[in-house]
């Protein structure tokens, strides 16, 4: 027993000496980390938020979850739908909102043009946020809108499509049902099989849809840093996507005398069999009281680019550098970036911009009739990695599309003149932008 003390008590001894001795050595400071100051979520504060949908749909998807989490936070929503004139008219109106809500990460060159970026990076550091649980290509899209590295923003919601058909149709006409991982060229010569006139009624086959979805496919850029013009001559692929779009309306029956994009035909008007359009459910379901019968498959892709879907074109979520509620808006994003949030959104028909498997398996589960449809359509394709768009060039750039597309698919224009029209208008106007 006495060895036993003794020993313990020459062990004492030695831990009060080292304890000292590392008191006394001041060149070996001990580091610990700041600890990160507590935001106080609990004052009431009114949060201004730019509003890229209806109030209903910015009620539904934020301003309920946020007042849920943070109860004594006022979200007030401004504006409707981003366009840098209305950007503009708010900024001049002194009522630049405190967070955004932005549709695409194209319109962050507008933002910084703007002064209203803000990066994220410092508060990323700070918090050890991990980004790596966004999924790669929509981080990466909104990440090539910094110059430096910044980040302006975190994704939230990602884009999808597919292609809607009618079934009653096909089965009124004894045609088989279209199949997910078709061509574009396929989709066309089935839609032939589906375009006619009886009773009076002109059916289409199929209608293409939305426009952009043809160059997203292939990532095209339709403007050339490195030459500061145009794309529409000096890429190939263009001469393919023109092509594709006069086939799809010249086979398809009658040439119509005027095109746009217009669900319509396809959801009220029940003349289209089959229609690609954006993953969005809730006016193709609520379509359904009036007695359409639809599913779906996949988007079609061109024959050279199978398996690429369209632009993640991801919705984000930013804060102004203007906000007095920085770090208040920090927390209110990060919250609704959060897999419970990013989850609730793809209940609800909006593909979530976070890898989580447990998030797409529940997609669409909180909308009545969505359970009998081909829900692997949504996630078949993968998404195609965009251009980095920065300035107004690309906008300059993007001015002849619309009309170029509607000469060629209404037979005013053929292709090459359509792209050399297109060519020439676009220069112009990025020349302008230059002269500024």
């Amino acid at each position: 027993m006495k060895s036993n003390i003794s020993a313990l008590g020459k062990l004492a001894f030695m831990t009060m000496l080292s304890v000292v001795a590392g008191c006394g050595t001041a060149s070996q400071p001990v580091e610990v980390e700041p600890a990160k100051p507590a935001v106080d979520m609990t004052q009431p504060i009114t949060i201004k938020f730019f509003n890229n949908a209806s109030n209903e749909i910015f009620e539904e998807e934020i301003g309920k979850r946020v007042r849920a989490k943070f109860p004594n936070i006022k979200i007030e929503p401004v504006g409707n739908g981003f366009t840098r004139t209305n950007m503009e008219k708010l900024v001049a109106a002194g009522e630049v909102p405190d967070l955004f809500w932005i549709g695409f990460q194209e319109n962050i060159s507008d933002i910084k043009q703007l002064g209203l970026s803000f990066d994220l990076a410092e508060l990323i550091k700070r918090d050890k946020y991990d980004l790596n649980r966004f999924e790669d290509i929509a981080l990466q899209m909104v990440k090539n809108q910094g110059d430096k590295g910044e980040l302006f923003a975190l994704p939230w919601q990602t884009a999808s499509a597919v292609m809607f058909y009618n079934k009653d149709l096909f089965d009124k006409f004894a045609v088989p049902y279209p199949k997910d991982g078709m061509t574009w060229q396929e989709a066309i010569e089935l839609g032939k099989k589906m375009s006619r006139t009886e009773n009076g009624v002109e059916y289409k086959g199929f209608d293409p849809g939305r426009w952009s979805y043809y160059y997203q496919q292939y990532g095209v850029n339709m403007y050339d840093p490195v030459t500061g013009k145009a794309t529409y001559m000096s890429d190939p692929k263009w001469r393919t996507i023109m092509q594709f779009f006069q086939d799809a309306y010249t086979s398809q029956g009658t040439i119509p005398a005027k095109i746009q994009e217009n669900r319509n035909p396809f959801m009220v008007d029940k003349t289209v069999a089959m229609l690609p359009w954006a993953a969005y459910f809730q006016p193709f379901l609520a379509a359904k009281d009036t007695g359409l019968n639809f599913d779906m498959v996949s988007v079609p892709t061109p024959p050279d680019a199978k398996g690429q879907g369209i632009s993640p074109a991801a919705s984000i979520l930013l804060i102004s550098p203007l906000s007095k509620y920085k770090e208040q808006g920090w927390e209110i994003l990060k919250f609704l970036a959060s897999d419970e949030v990013e989850t609730a959104n793809s209940r609800i028909g909006f593909p979530p911009a976070i890898k989580l498997q447990a998030a797409k398996d529940q997609f669409g589960a909180d909308l009545p009739g969505m359970q009998s449809l081909n829900m692997k359509a949504v996630f078949y394709n993968k998404p195609t990695v965009q251009p980095a768009v920065k300035g107004e060039y690309q906008s300059a750039a993007f001015q002849p599309f619309t009309q170029m597309m509607q000469d060629v698919g209404m037979g005013r224009k053929d292709i090459n003149t359509a792209l050399r029209d297109a060519q020439d208008v676009a220069d112009k106007a990025i020349q302008e932008v230059k002269a500024r």
